[in-house]
């Protein structure tokens, strides 16, 4: 359940950053917005962005990690007695601070 929940949220966030980010009038908090969204949703690729600039999409790493990511938190979860979906939010939580984070070091170069 927890790897099925991250893979929607990480496509979402993606669909949804790659959307606001490829508007030419995206500018200021939307795109900030945009580019928080599809860092979360691809942390690979946004690792990739910042390095070496413009917009990266490298989805077999991302689908990769999200299922890593969702098979530990499951476990993490099974561990200590909490829902897969509560250990599950915390990774998204975690991700978009990250996509925040790194948005920061970034600017749209239409």
């Amino acid at each position: 359940m927890a790897t099925g929940l991250l893979l929607g949220i990480g496509a979402a966030f993606m669909g949804v950053g790659l959307f606001l980010t490829g508007r030419p009038d995206c500018v200021g908090v939307c795109e900030t917005a945009g580019l928080t969204l599809l860092y979360a949703g691809g942390p690979v690729s946004a690792l990739f962005s910042v390095l070496f600039g413009g917009v990266f999409v490298a989805w077999p790493l991302e689908v990769t990690l999200w299922v890593v990511l969702g098979f530990v938190s499951a476990g993490v979860a099974d561990r200590r007695q909490i829902p897969a979906s509560a250990a599950a939010l915390v990774v998204v939580a975690a991700a978009l601070i990250y996509g925040l984070v790194l948005s920061q070091f970034v600017e749209i170069g239409l």
